[in-house]
């Protein structure tokens, strides 16, 4: 006749809930109060998540963004205020928004792989740009309210340097600057751009 034995019989269900428990972990969520690791490794594209103590997204770090690696910061309305990581073509940048979410700068790579920094107003429009040139040397740009280039200051074509400036209409009023015999010049324009005086130095 077999006798009853509690001791086998807890420690079989103890042995039960540990296999169900240990089947089902890839399916629960543990929390911490903190956790310390020299590495933490993500697979698969996933995410990296900061919430607030109400649950809003304060941050994230995410390796499914435009065209790679992402990182995302937002302010307490839920806006995102920094962002950075790789673009859609896999180059390099860093934007920052301002507390409504309209982008306030960018700093970046180019099309030409080329180093450049852009700053916009309230409206998220441009007004500044430091970079390289069309031509491939640096350059300074400005720009009014309504989007026309008020002075460029840079490198033109044949390296040479020049400074131009323009009315509210974006036409051109001043160029000081090298002429193509690499002597110093001086233009000044009408309203419509039309020159009306300048001033070369002969060779």
């Amino acid at each position: 006749m077999k006798t009853f034995d509690p001791k086998s019989l807890v420690i079989g269900v103890l042995i039960t809930l540990l296999a169900i428990s240990l089947l089902g972990m890839k399916d629960t969520q543990a929390e911490f109060d903190s956790v310390t690791a020299g590495t933490i490794r993500i697979k698969d594209g996933g995410s990296m998540i900061i919430e607030s103590k109400t649950g809003e997204i304060l941050a994230m770090i995410t390796g499914e963004g435009p065209g790679g690696g992402y990182l995302m910061v937002m302010n307490q309305l839920g806006k995102s205020v920094v962002t950075a990581g790789a673009d859609e073509n896999g180059r390099g940048f860093f934007a920052s928004f301002n507390d409504h979410g309209t982008q306030s700068c960018l700093m970046g790579t180019g099309g030409n792989g080329e180093g450049l920094f852009k700053a916009f107003n309230k409206h998220g429009d441009p007004n500044l740009y430091l970079g390289s040139s069309t031509d491939g040397g640096g350059s300074l740009s400005t720009y009014n309210e309504v989007g026309k280039e008020t002075i460029y200051l840079g490198t033109g074509s044949g390296g040479i340097g020049f400074l131009k400036t323009a009315n509210e209409y974006g036409k051109m009023t001043a160029y000081l600057g090298t002429t193509r015999s690499n002597t110093g010049m001086i233009v000044l324009c009408d309203r419509d751009g039309l020159t009306q005086w300048a001033e070369t130095i002969s060779e």
